[in-house]
């Protein structure tokens, strides 16, 4: 039987994936509450998301492209979000056949209550840490945050 030591790489990986488990589990929770009452797909929250990063307005096309999704889907989604006032569309000044969409006031506030959602959970396990462990935590976090951008290949931090 090979023993894996704690610093290996498969070690802390499952580590980790451990973690975020749980922070994920515990921000569930957390979102549910905030999300309470509204009627959103998976896909209509991944485009709250890509339309909360994009600096300005997107075309339809473009938004379907950003989630991997067809051109009908998206299109349906952001005329469930325009409904539900999370966002706001309009022609594209030089093709009235493109639509462009952004982040109503509303969809800001929205999204910006499922990220504090999020960080509430973060925050209240780690205040089960001692004031030591918080301390070992960051220094252990501060290597991979120096390094910027996490990568989203797998060509590695």
């Amino acid at each position: 039987m090979q023993v894996t030591p704690l610093s290996s790489v498969e070690s802390v990986t499952d580590q980790v994936m451990d973690c975020l488990a749980r922070l994920k589990k515990s921000g569930e929770a957390h979102i549910l509450g905030v999300a309470k009452g509204l009627d959103l797909s998976f896909s209509q929250m991944r485009a709250l998301f890509v339309l909360s990063d994009s600096q300005g307005e997107l075309a339809v096309h473009e938004l379907a492209g950003l989630l991997g999704l067809s051109m009908a889907t998206a299109g349906r989604a952001v005329q469930a979000l325009a409904r539900a006032e999370m966002v706001t569309r309009r022609e594209d000044d030089h093709d009235r056949r493109v639509k462009r969409v952004r982040l109503s006031e509303h969809g800001r506030r929205f999204v910006g209550g499922l990220l504090q959602a999020h960080r509430e959970a973060v925050r209240e396990c780690l205040e089960s840490l001692s004031d030591h462990e918080r301390e070992q935590l960051s220094r252990a976090l501060a290597p991979l945050l120096a390094r910027g951008d996490l990568p989203t290949t797998t060509s590695g931090c």
